[in-house]
């Protein structure tokens, strides 16, 4: 049987910082990726198709993503058909993903289905996660290795950095969540979009001809 363990949730200020900087970040940085993907996001018209709003986060969030973060211990890193940033030196991955409810109770859940690539990326000790029930705020015990996070930002504007259990084609469970915008209006920069638009990750398939 597989081992769970607590689901680390970060909300304080000094907890936040400390963790990023372990994992090679800034929630300044982090934030300001944020504000370029709903920007981008808001650029969506009823002329777009209507996947562009969540399209347009996504492309944009992970290119904001790498402008960031770029040069020294970070590179671009496409394994696995995930586009993000690898650190490999510490064994961090940073990708971006539109999410249902970001900095809520439960954890977010994707609004694309994730591919096969991720669930990979997730680390083979997770694929034997059953799903039985709720297991909320619990998650599979990670076994060392790279750690895959997101950038998971909702259509209100709310942020998280967190990394997920994927399984099913979707998001089951967090190892670890780092909240960086639960208070939309302490950030006035952000530019929430109302709208159900399905917003998505189009996640690259490898398929071998």
């Amino acid at each position: 049987m597989t081992a769970h363990i607590e689901t680390s949730i970060l909300q304080e200020p000094a907890d936040i910082n400390q963790r990023l900087a372990q994992l090679g970040l800034t929630r300044e940085g982090l934030i300001r990726a944020v504000h370029v993907a709903l920007t981008e996001r808001n650029n969506a018209t009823g002329l777009h198709p209507s996947n562009a709003a969540g399209t347009f986060s996504y492309h944009h969030g992970v290119a904001a993503i790498r402008r960031e973060y770029l040069g020294g211990d970070w590179e671009i890193d496409r394994r696995d058909g995930i586009e993000a940033i690898l650190n490999d030196t510490i064994g961090v991955k940073v990708s971006f993903c539109n999410v249902d409810e970001a900095c809520g109770r439960d954890h977010p859940k994707p609004r694309s289905e994730k591919g096969a690539g991720a669930e990979r990326a997730s680390g083979p000790n997770l694929f034997d996660y059953a799903g039985a029930g709720d297991l909320t705020p619990y998650a599979p015990k990670p076994v060392d290795g790279k750690a895959l996070f997101y950038l998971m930002v909702d259509q209100h504007g709310r942020a998280e950095l967190t990394r997920p259990v994927v399984a099913r084609r979707t998001f089951v469970a967090a190892v670890e969540r780092i909240f960086l915008i639960d208070n939309v209006e302490e950030f006035d920069t952000v530019l929430p979009l109302d709208s159900n638009d399905i917003a998505d990750d189009f996640e690259p398939q490898i398929v071998r001809k």
